[in-house]
């Protein structure tokens, strides 16, 4: 339904618009920035894991290309969201050689402008997980603000390779593959969005299966999380 209204707007400052698609995306916004998500019990949170593959790793000139989006209920995956996104410049050759995504693969997609609202919408008002995912949000957070003058900025975020962290104190391992190692989970599809986020879904999984009876609340996890990330700057 969006995308017909977005192929005739041009990106601009919400300010300077009555166009309803920016309040509503600023609404959208809003509900993830939230923080009232952080009282809910941990068994029955929704969490929704992103995963972002861009063109590079330049949080102020690199791009969206690919991203995906899996949501987590009761324990176990409920919904599953992916987009390919058609980059306003090509695709760097070395960007190509870590994920296989190519220009000619993405001539018929949709601008980051199109696929925001969706992508959007599909975390509402679940909590964000990922692994190293101050980055993607970061990166989602540029792009709101360029497309539609909202921001993400102190979004609550969930790192796996935090969280991982707190089950394994010694353990020093940051990469996810290290994690799918030990958690003795595959990946189809490595380093294309989908099928990181679906992986990471599952170590997220068992790393709330390992802390379940350590915390109560995502309040509680949250601030370990934070303590654990103080450490490691220490």
């Amino acid at each position: 339904m969006w995308k017909s209204l977005l192929k005739n707007i041009a990106p601009r400052k919400k300010e300077h618009s009555l166009d309803p698609l920016f309040d509503y995306v600023d609404t959208l916004c809003e509900q993830i920035r939230s923080r009232s998500v952080l009282k809910m019990d941990l068994r029955e949170a929704t969490y929704c894991i992103i995963d972002l593959e861009t063109t590079g790793l330049d949080l102020t000139r690199d791009v969206i290309i690919n991203a995906a989006a899996v949501k987590i209920k009761s324990g176990r995956i409920t919904k599953i969201y992916e987009t390919y996104v058609k980059p306003p410049f090509p695709i760097p050759p070395e960007s190509i050689q870590w994920h296989g995504i190519t220009d000619d693969m993405l001539l018929d997609k949709p601008t980051i402008s199109e696929v925001l609202p969706e992508l959007l919408s599909f975390i509402g008002g679940s909590l964000i997980v990922g692994h190293h995912i101050n980055f993607d949000i970061k990166m989602l957070d540029r792009h709101v603000q360029e497309s539609y003058g909202s921001n993400l900025e102190g979004t609550p975020w969930l790192d796996t390779m935090l969280l991982h962290k707190l089950v394994m104190e010694n353990n020093t391992s940051t990469e996810l593959d290290d994690l799918l190692n030990v958690y003795c989970i595959e990946c189809d599809e490595r380093h294309r969005a989908l099928g990181d986020s679906i992986a990471t879904a599952k170590v997220f999984l068992r790393i709330l299966q390992e802390n379940s009876s350590s915390y109560q609340t995502l309040n509680d996890l949250f601030r370990a999380q934070q303590d654990m990330s103080r450490k490691d700057n220490m």
